[in-house]
């Protein structure tokens, strides 16, 4: 078969189908398998045997240990096995599919002397990388090439397929599998918290899909994660107008541009209001002074999209309404005088007596009370007097 060296494409596909199989890779595994990836025209209907330099998958291509390294990734991609769903004959996902295990790789030779790797996709997977008119999801290269962790990549392809949503639920289960980590972290969520989605949160945030996510609980045990990012189009939309008001204030603080699409899905979904990023600016700020925080942005974006303040913010606000409320309730009792038209008949009984009172009563009403702002008012709990 012939050899051919392809010109590297903008974007990369695949069938929703190889998005969501099962499999893992190595990191340079996965600067190869987008290199191949890359090099698939929209038109092709086979595979060509491609040639990738070794200096497109390894940041340094002039030391023995990459070669040894290149060497070994050829050995370990040409083992790589896809667990992954049947199609129907016209290329379409169906309910209940039956699950394949597809060999990856048809071939795959390091020729060390020339710097290249030669290598061809398996052609029974044909079905999930060539000639897709529908169930597809498109990437750019160029944002794939911003992450580091295999793991990011497949997080970004699961989310990217949602693209138009904005939202993916996934079966923790579900997530593991796919991920190829079915043994890993079986017990420590909080390991796989920080080794998986916090990374691939922290990795994605530098790409055109930054995104949040939150834990789905059932009873205690977690059950699902739901991920929330910008719909497709928004990032590109927000980013072309100049930032102001809560967002200039979040990107003075440190926090990069990149990220505020995400700070804002969480705003305009309800987790939380405009008063929550103040009040966490204010907190974050008053840790930097003291020494108590260094990196003012990280803290800012990590409490704006995990929201471990809104505790102690509602607590903040509670307090306030509180507050709020007995300093309207002692401005009315200040302000507002209510008293029986009996009481003031009693009171004008006991002047009288001692010879302190106006003749009649009537006088000493208008004296007393009338001419000071007092209003005489009737209603079915009696005669009152009344002065707001």
């Amino acid at each position: 078969m012939e050899s051919v060296s392809v010109t590297v494409l903008p974007l990369v596909v695949q069938h929703n189908a190889l998005v969501n199989a099962r499999f893992n890779m190595s990191a340079l595994e996965m600067r190869f398998f987008l290199a191949l990836l890359s090099r698939i025209g929209r038109d092709d209907d086979s595979f060509a045997v491609c040639e990738v330099p070794v200096r497109e998958i390894c940041s340094s291509s002039a030391s023995n240990a990459i070669y040894n390294e290149v060497r070994e990734m050829v050995r370990s991609i040409g083992t790589r096995a896809l667990f992954i769903e049947a199609l129907s004959p016209d290329g379409k996902r169906v309910k209940d599919p039956d699950v394949l295990t597809l060999p990856l790789m048809g071939r795959a030779y390091y020729r060390r002397k020339t710097g290249m790797v030669e290598a061809s996709f398996n052609e029974n997977i044909r079905p999930y990388l060539l000639e897709l008119r529908d169930n597809f999801t498109k990437a750019q290269l160029s944002q794939l090439l911003k992450l580091k962790s295999p793991v990011s990549h497949r997080i970004y392809w699961l989310l990217r397929e949602y693209a138009a949503f904005g939202k993916r639920v996934i079966g923790l289960a579900e997530l593991r599998n796919v991920l190829g980590l079915t043994t890993e972290y079986q017990n420590r969520f909080d390991h796989f918290r920080d080794r998986v989605l916090d990374r691939a949160q922290m990795e994605l945030a530098q790409t055109d899909l930054p995104f949040t996510y939150e834990v789905i609980k059932q009873g205690r045990v977690i059950t699902e994660i739901r991920f929330l990012f910008a719909p497709a189009g928004s990032v590109a939309l927000a980013s072309a107008v100049e930032p102001t008001g809560w967002e200039a204030s979040v990107l003075a603080a440190g926090v990069g541009e990149k990220s505020l699409p995400a700070i804002r899905l969480q705003l305009e979904g309800g987790m939380y209001d405009e008063g929550y990023i103040n009040f966490v600016l204010q907190t974050v700020r008053t840790k930097v002074l003291q020494g108590k925080v260094k990196k003012e942005g990280g803290a800012v974006f990590k409490a704006l999209t995990e929201g471990y303040l809104l505790e102690e913010y509602r607590k903040q606000i509670a307090k306030a309404q509180v507050k709020k409320q007995k300093s309207a309730k002692k401005s009315v009792d200040s302000t507002s005088v209510r008293l029986r038209l009996e009481d003031a008949e009693a009171a004008y009984e006991t002047m009288r007596k001692k010879g302190k009172a106006p003749v009649s009563f009537a006088e000493n009403l208008e004296q007393t009370y009338l001419s000071q702002g007092f209003v005489l008012v009737q209603n079915e709990s009696g005669n009152w007097l009344i002065k707001d």
